[in-house]
């Protein structure tokens, strides 16, 4: 393990908590493959002076103005090199734990960990195969350990407790959740961390991450004293994987010792013993160079090095849909105790849900919960935040992301005649991500903060989440704009799906250069290709902007079931020319970033209401005259429906379809696409069948959660949804 060392202890290019001032030259064009598709490269930044005390002030009370900012991805991070805060190889000659050792240890540990997530993921069985584990705990710590990195600090308890901060608002799930509280138990004190653990889960299961961490800090304090670092490393080593290998033991549900039967350890526990496990080859130089692209937030995704696994993902399941958290930052007066016992009374006696945990540090509380009611849960911790919104929520579907990962029906491209590009992985489901077949489209989002294009394509699920919780609030949210692919950038990607030989089919709102420059930029790039290759490209314009969900699950079900391209564009075509439709649920802010962003695609002279709900869309139902293309773009803002609240404006959306469809028409498709809260879209499906909305015997029903384009246009808890339309 190899580090650059900087003398002066700060990270190279990092602005920390610092005063950072982004140049503002000329954004360059960038062609190269690395850019756009390995990383987010970084301009120079000059730093100025700190004026600032840190997240954590000297009552122990989390500075507002912070808490988002340091968690924010969009921070600039330029981190060409590592910093050596201190050379763990020297670990035997290290008899007291600083910061900056401390920071180092974190590295390590992170490093391990992360080249595990995918094995994390696949071992998660425990309490749903949900397939998890590793992406919650690698984002519990990523953020964390890149500030450790950027404002470094050689005091212990000043690293510690904003550590200990940080990784209380970025831990989610159960896992990232329990290793947050270890690690705000860790600032309190390491000695207490593991006997302390418990008081975080209601009812603490063995064999589990919790078990485990405390288990294993029980055995390092029998072998106290430790005479230098490299003792304690190995000795922690040691105890942890001695604890995790007990866990298929332990673990006991209904009965039922559902490690064991499943093949594999509790995946949690094994990524806290990865943590260790870090340290301790870092301590013996054995540890793999530490890449800056580790903390990056765009980036591929890599496999890990681990062998295929073989798991029996079914030996759990869960009454629970939601995976659900919030961050409460507590009124003058309120304990967390209070809150505690509130939320335990809603989950042991009012039925709420199930998999409780609580963290506690300065002055807020993290709750996490499995739940079919995620909007119960926040209803009940609202009245204890001294905000007008809860600091962070986070909702995640546990049966689609089980379905996903180990589901049966799988989509099987293999064999179809044509290739598909578009905005797939904006707006598609997870489970398509992986195809070969499917290609997306480079689109960029440009943070003001930095000026700096982030590749869409590749930003995690939890980073957006980050990113949605950022921008929920005034203070730290910031305008994001878009920047489209320069046609070498286009040309390259078209050239790989052409790899495999098959015909490409291209989908595009638009190809006018005065409405889409992607589009524009696409068709330049097609003509740049040789004559032959030119042949193989088809182009499909629907003019629907960013509602592209119909055409895409079309053109895939006529490439699985073995059509040919142009079949598959003539079904389009019926599609975007007489069945489309759409309802799309905004709130009065975000009206107002879209009228700022593309003020053309509003007519002359509107306005909205604060604090208003509005459905914009087009009637339901099918059409006898084909819209031009030209005219599409300006329907996309007709006002529907207005309401005081989201659940108002759903039932009168609900309304009007049921009112337009014809006594002859029904729905073949609906497909919901919602913005952080994915149970709000399903309550919406479940809304139309409640009312007997017109849907064929074998409609299409979707609904997954926008990526980060979304916080371009849309705020929190806001949706669309998207209707075909048939003749019965």
């Amino acid at each position: 393990m190899t580090f650059e060392e900087r003398k002066d202890g700060a990270a190279e290019d990092g602005e920390g908590d610092l005063m950072v001032t982004a140049r503002h030259d000329r954004r360059l064009s960038r062609a190269s493959v690395k850019f756009f598709q390995v990383e987010t490269s970084m301009r120079n930044l000059s730093i100025g002076s700190a004026s600032d005390g840190g997240l954590v002030d000297s009552e122990g009370k989390v500075r507002d103005e912070y808490i988002l900012q340091r968690q924010s991805v969009n921070r600039p991070t330029k981190l060409n090199k590592i910093p050596l805060l201190c050379d763990l190889t020297t670990s035997g000659q290290i008899t007291h734990v600083d910061g900056w050792v401390f920071a180092m240890l974190l590295v390590s540990g992170f490093a391990k960990m992360s080249s595990k997530t995918n094995e994390l993921n696949t071992i998660n069985v425990f309490p749903i195969a949900d397939g998890d584990t590793g992406a919650n705990m690698k984002v519990c710590l990523k953020l964390p350990v890149r500030n450790l990195l950027l404002k470094p600090n050689d005091n212990i308890m000043t690293a510690s407790r904003e550590m200990a901060a940080d990784v209380l608002l970025n831990g989610q799930g159960n896992s990232g959740t329990i290793l947050s509280h270890f690690f705000v138990e860790f600032a309190e004190a390491v000695r207490e961390a593991g006997v302390a653990m418990d008081d975080a889960v209601p009812n603490p299961v063995q064999g589990t991450l919790l078990s485990v961490c405390r288990d294993a800090l029980v055995g390092l304090e029998k072998q106290r004293p430790f005479a230098t670092l490299d003792v304690l490393l190995k000795a922690m080593h040691k105890s942890c994987q001695s604890e995790l290998a007990k866990t298929p033991d332990q673990l006991i549900v209904d009965g039922v010792k559902v490690l064991e039967k499943a093949g594999v350890v509790d995946s949690g526990a094994q990524g806290f013993a990865y943590l260790a496990e870090g340290m301790y080859l870092a301590s013996i130089g054995e540890l793999p160079n530490v890449e800056p692209r580790l903390f990056h937030t765009a980036t591929l995704t890599t496999s890990d090095d681990s062998p295929p696994i073989s798991v029996d993902h079914t030996v759990c399941d869960s009454k629970y849909r939601y995976c659900t958290e919030a961050v409460v930052m507590l009124k003058e007066g309120v304990t967390p105790n209070v809150v505690f016992d509130r939320v335990q009374k809603a989950a042991s006696q009012e039925g709420i849900g199930d998999s409780s945990v609580f963290v506690k540090g300065f002055d807020m509380v993290k709750i996490h919960m499995h739940t079919n009611d995620p909007d119960q849960l926040f209803d009940i911790l609202q009245p204890f935040n001294r905000d007008p919104i809860l600091k962070k929520e986070k909702v995640e579907d546990m049966l689609d992301m089980r379905e996903s990962m180990h589901g049966d029906e799988t989509l099987d491209l293999a064999d179809a005649k044509f290739t598909i590009m578009g905005l797939c992985s904006y707006i598609l489901p997870k489970s398509t991500h992986d195809l070969d077949e499917l290609h997306t489209l480079p689109i960029f989002g440009v943070p003001s903060t930095t000026q700096e294009p982030i590749d869409m394509r590749f930003v995690s699920d939890e980073d957006v989440c980050v990113i949605l919780n950022q921008q929920r609030h005034k203070d730290t949210a910031i305008r994001y704009t878009t920047a489209a692919p320069n046609p070498m950038q286009l040309k390259i990607e078209i050239l790989a799906a052409l790899t495999k030989g098959k015909p490409l089919l291209v989908f595009l709102f638009s190809a006018d250069k005065r409405i889409s420059a992607t589009g524009r930029n696409t068709m330049v790039a097609i003509d740049m290709l040789e004559d032959e290759q030119k042949k193989l490209v088809k182009v499909f314009v629907h003019g629907w902007t960013f509602y592209e969900q119909p055409f895409l699950t079309e053109a895939i079900k006529f490439a699985e079931g073995g059509k040919s391209i142009d079949e598959a564009i003539e079904a389009c075509k019926e599609i975007g020319d007489h069945c489309f439709s759409f309802s799309n649920f905004v709130t009065s802010s975000s009206v107002r970033k879209l009228m700022a962003w593309r003020p053309g695609m509003f007519p002359e002279g509107f306005t909205v209401e604060d604090n208003s709900f509005i459905a914009f869309g087009l009637p339901v139902t099918t059409r006898d005259v084909v819209m031009p293309l030209a005219e599409r773009v300006g329907k996309l803002m007709t006002v529907q429906n207005k309401a005081v609240s989201m659940a108002d404006l759903q039932d009168a959306e609900i309304a009007r379809v049921k009112d337009n469809l014809k006594p002859d028409e029904t729905l073949s498709k609906v497909i919901v696409q919602t913005i952080g809260r994915i149970d709000i879209g399903h309550k919406f499906l479940q809304k139309m069948k409640d009312a007997n909305v017109p849907m064929m015997d074998d409609v299409e029903l979707s609904v997954c959660n926008a990526g980060i384009f979304a916080a371009v246009v849309s705020a929190w808890g806001e949706m669309s949804a998207v209707y075909v339309v048939k003749k019965v």
